[in-house]
């Protein structure tokens, strides 16, 4: 009798399969804790552990849309469904095997390597057994994709078409045109196919890569979008909507699609430190200073997965740099100078330790300098970048860096006119404290309450001194720079109460 061996769970199951082949494997879906079934045959697929001529099985209680389409898009020979008597199962067991059994010579040729030789074993036992059609295309169009051989493919898919419509085929042949640089054709051939066949989850993931490929990276949002809402349990698909999301700038379909990813690669051989990152990432472009409940959430799982990260990748230095990053990231959204300081330290520690730093890791040390005042690394750094020479990519960035540096340097000087603005203003030197926020406001980085201080100074020169026309078409000026200020705003008082003044000043003045 053959052997076999039986697994308690799926992270057994999965270590059987890293250890030795097998020619079937039978599977239920729901394992327990840890891996399912689906990623059981996911990651048998992803380490090229299940070989072309084995059988793996997957048997469920479950209907549920996402678990079916989940599953079956990593293709199981078969997909069994319970409640079911044992001559059902070997009925059904017993035609997969003999068409297995069939296509052997083709799948031990695929097993070794030797992609040429499957390819003619294919083409001569099509030529034999017609009947084998069906399955012999499945094989055949993958193998010529393979090869590049596009029109051979759309050709063997088209014998197929002739006979019988088949879904598959026709993603196929859409495949084909993209790749020859019809992608119009190529896109309007998926959409005929989702007319009829609206569930089928890869014709939107190659519509979505044909959009991009085209620049439309809107459009290819939408498309694999419609494709999560079929299937969300696939790994790599959130992780592509999230890539394509960020891309997009839009951080709160990132944000879940990241979320997703890390959820269910938990127990994935897709798990990688990039979701939680990405993850990160993502939340900190849609956090807020206010002190909502959903804010208040928001923060709390970015820095849960920082820890997640600090726990499962704590020996990876170079994971440990960037987590360091994304902290400090995080605590300068939530406005924790503190905290972003001390995750800034910990980064510079951890760069250190790297033998040989790129320039991606460079830059981003570069800029958490430039978030924590770290004025003089951050130039230091910079020489170094500059010397050692960068790509035209990394060389923008540095040129934004140095922006962003140079914006720093000019808010802390206007912050510093503003003060010697404020200090002049209380001494009841009105021209010297206009003078000082004139010098502050002339700069475009100025910020609101520096632009209200001088529109006071301004007003208070007018009211106790002369009428100065010139000096209300400065705050005219001011108040437009300035824009609407909502009510909810703790400078909303001060500023209509400006504004009040300057109108009834403005009508003396009759203009």
């Amino acid at each position: 009798m053959p052997a076999y061996d039986t697994a308690t769970d799926g992270r057994e199951a999965s270590a059987f399969i890293q250890e030795q082949s097998y020619d079937m494997v039978f599977s239920d879906y729901n394992l327990g804790k840890g891996k399912d079934g689906q990623q059981v045959l996911e990651e048998a697929r992803y380490t090229n552990r299940l070989k072309a001529t084995s059988l793996f099985v997957l048997v469920t209680g479950e209907n549920a849309v996402d678990m079916v389409m989940g599953a079956l898009e990593y293709e199981p020979d078969a997909y069994i469904t319970k409640p079911f008597t044992l001559n059902m199962l070997r009925e059904r067991l017993t035609r997969i095997l003999n068409v297995k059994n069939q296509l052997r010579a083709i799948n031990q040729a695929m097993d070794a390597g030797k992609t040429e030789k499957a390819i003619l074993q294919a083409e001569l036992l099509l030529a034999e057994q017609p009947k084998l059609l069906m399955p012999i295309t499945r094989i055949l169009g993958k193998l010529y994709i393979r090869q590049q051989r596009f029109n051979d493919a759309i050709k063997v898919y088209s014998q197929l078409l002739n006979v019988r419509s088949v879904s598959w085929a026709r993603l196929g042949q859409a495949i084909c045109l993209h790749h020859l640089g019809d992608s119009d054709s190529a896109l309007a051939l998926l959409k005929q196919n989702l007319q009829k066949h609206p569930m089928y989850v890869q014709c939107y993931d190659w519509a979505a890569r044909i959009l991009q490929s085209l620049g439309d990276y809107p459009q290819a949002q939408e498309q694999l979008e419609k494709a999560i809402e079929i299937s969300p349990k696939a790994v790599l698909r959130q992780i592509e909507l999230g890539k394509l999301a960020c891309q997009n700038k839009d951080f709160v379909v990132a944000e879940a699609a990241f979320e997703q990813a890390i959820r269910l690669g938990r127990h994935s051989c897709y798990k990688s430190s990039k979701n939680y990152l990405q993850f990160a990432h993502a939340v900190q472009h849609h956090i807020t200073d206010d002190h909502s409940r959903a804010n208040k959430n928001r923060i709390d799982k970015a820095f849960r997965v920082i820890e997640e990260l600090r726990q499962d990748y704590a020996g990876e230095t170079e994971v440990m740099f960037e987590t360091s990053i994304v902290e400090g990231k995080t605590y300068v959204s939530t406005n924790n100078s503190d905290g972003a300081r001390q995750s800034a330290n910990r980064a510079e520690e951890l760069l250190d330790q790297i033998e040989q730093p790129d320039a991606n890791q460079q830059l981003l040390m570069t800029e958490a300098y430039i978030d924590t005042g770290q004025h003089v690394k951050a130039k230091k750094l910079m020489r170094k970048l500059k010397a050692e020479g960068l790509d035209d990519n990394h060389s923008q960035r540095l040129k934004d860096l140095e922006g962003n540096l140079n914006e720093v340097a000019i808010r802390e000087y206007t912050a510093d006119l503003n003060s010697q603005g404020v200090e002049a203003y209380e001494k009841g030197l009105l021209v010297e404290a206009i003078d000082a926020f004139d010098n502050a406001t002339s700069y475009e980085e100025a910020g609101i309450s520096v632009l209200l201080n001088s529109i006071q100074a301004k007003i208070s020169y007018i009211e106790d001194q002369k009428m100065d026309i010139a000096q209300l078409k400065d705050c005219y000026q001011l108040f437009k720079r300035i824009g609407p200020m909502g009510e909810s705003d703790e400078r909303y008082a001060r500023y209509n109460k400006l504004k009040q003044t300057y109108g009834r000043l403005k009508r003396a003045a009759g203009i």
